[in-house]
């Protein structure tokens, strides 16, 4: 999850703990929350990518594909490699409220 410099502990904390709930809602187990600190950088999808690979993943939970990238395209060119890279599905938080 991007976390910028204006977005407050609580506010993380928030986002983290809904993605845990869904996780666990859906019979999913969630292992780890990347968190990406720097505008524009892609090091924790990077991380994502080979832990996915590592542990052999199928789901792939963000908060929203914003946390990805802001550009539509950007985000779609993301989640292809994830998906062509690992195999697993990448489930958007926004897209199941």
């Amino acid at each position: 999850m991007r976390v910028p410099d204006d977005m407050t502990d609580e506010e993380a904390k928030r986002t983290q703990d809904d993605l845990n709930t869904y996780a666990e809602g859906n019979g999913f187990h969630l292992a780890t929350v990347f968190h990406e600190y720097v505008p524009g950088a892609q090091s924790a999808f990077t991380e994502l990518i080979e832990a996915v690979r590592h542990a052999g993943a199928k789901h792939v939970i963000v908060a929203s594909y914003r946390e990805l990238a802001l550009s539509r395209s950007l985000q779609d060119a993301m989640l292809t490699h994830l998906s062509c890279v690992t195999g697993a599905e990448v489930v958007s938080l926004d897209e199941c409220s």
